[in-house]
């Protein structure tokens, strides 16, 4: 072989590095129902689609907004009933109708769940958290699973260790993302009232299995699925003085905190994100009315702004306890809230446009379904880290 040729190999393989890098760079600004579709087209793409560094590159994007962001909201898991998040966060405000909540109602989506011997196809099926695409589920108090209802992919965990028994307690979850180790964790608590004990055990993706952490002192917990926001998870819990605290813990040193503090002592009943900052839901004694306080600067007290207040008395003469029956799921960044409504018979999505006091119907669910709605990202990423490529393809 001449040196024409072997220069002519290396011009060839230069190049097919550069095309190889261009065809990542633009399939990693597809939305991931285009790229799903994509994999059919050759087995280098298939091969790339796949690839762990291609998951987080796509996941990059999305995330700072080079990718079209693509939000959907289950409110149902038995079947699994999905809303656009999009479409209800670009609402616009003649959208409200004449504001009494009647008008269209959003489209609903029906998705597959995955059905396994593990996982039968009817059951109580709780959506416990949600990052990066990822739905964490817990089905009938035992079985947990990770599910990607984008793609469709799914694992089920292995069985967590067993706790003593007790006829006093209760189970509260967690799932999040630690971005030191590269690894999604879900947490398990075992809560007994009776030995006022609490248990905690952490399943690592990376090494698919479980293990103990360390106890924390018995609090009284008001939420069983944690909040996850700047790589730690939270949780309210009450205090036997009348106030409500937050729990938090770090995915990355796997330890509990209680030092967040709250804009005042006071019985709060919910926690959300608003504008990437933790937000905490407050009903001042004797009102009918909602106050969401945002915290601009994670962990300093000072920072607690109240950003939205909102009246329920509409409500107020049908409920004796209006405030078990709302739960703001979100804060759109026109200020609009949408609210889940739990009625006696029937149970509504809402959307709430607080300045002009309207409301709008987003979906009516005939039965009276206990279920927290969760919202979860269209990403590649898999719940089994096995099915990467361990091979650089982009680079």
């Amino acid at each position: 072989m001449g040196d024409g040729d072997v220069v002519l190999r290396r011009v060839h393989a230069d190049f097919g590095d550069y095309e190889e890098d261009v065809i990542a760079e633009i399939l990693a600004r597809l939305p991931v129902k285009s790229l799903m579709r994509f994999r059919c087209v050759c087995k280098s793409w298939r091969a790339l689609i796949s690839e762990s560094y291609f998951v987080k590159k796509h996941l990059s994007y999305e995330e700072r907004g080079i990718t079209e962001s693509a939000h959907r909201l289950i409110f149902m898991l038995d079947p699994p009933l999905v809303l656009d998040y999009e479409a209800l966060k670009s609402m616009k405000d003649d959208d409200y109708g004449d504001g009494d909540g009647a008008g269209a109602q959003f489209a609903v989506t029906q998705l597959d769940f995955p059905v396994t011997k593990s996982i039968p196809d009817s059951g109580n099926r709780v959506a416990v958290g949600s990052c990066n695409g990822l739905v964490c589920v817990q089905v009938d108090c035992e079985a947990i699973m990770l599910w990607n209802p984008c793609t469709r992919d799914s694992k089920i965990l292995p069985e967590p260790p067993r706790v003593i028994n007790s006829e006093y307690w209760y189970y509260f979850y967690g799932f999040g993302y630690d971005s030191a180790s590269d690894d999604y964790k879900v947490i398990r608590g075992f809560t007994d009232y009776l030995a006022k004990k609490i248990m905690i055990h952490i399943f690592s993706l990376k090494t698919g299995s479980w293990r103990s952490v360390e106890d924390i002192d018995y609090v009284t917990l008001i939420m069983q699925q944690g909040l996850f926001l700047n790589g730690a998870l939270h949780w309210l819990y009450n205090l036997p003085e009348g106030c409500s605290r937050i729990l938090s813990f770090d995915l990355e040193t796997e330890r509990f905190q209680k030092t967040i503090p709250f804009p005042y002592d006071a019985w709060f009943y919910d926690l959300l994100i608003y504008k990437n900052c933790l937000c905490v839901l407050a009903c001042p004694t004797g009102t009918n009315t909602f106050n969401i306080w945002m915290m601009k600067e994670y962990g300093v007290k000072e920072s607690w702004t109240e950003v939205v207040q909102f009246s329920f008395e509409r409500y107020a003469a049908h409920y004796h306890d209006f405030r078990s029956y709302f739960t703001p799921v979100c804060i759109f960044e026109n200020g609009v809230v949408l609210i889940d409504e739990m009625g006696e018979c029937e149970r509504l999505m809402v959307l709430s446009n607080l300045k002009e006091k309207e409301y709008k119907h987003v979906v009516e669910v005939a039965e009276n379904l206990e279920f927290r709605s969760v919202i979860y990202r269209e990403t590649l990423v898999s719940p089994d880290v096995h099915t990467y490529k361990t091979n650089n393809i982009c680079r």
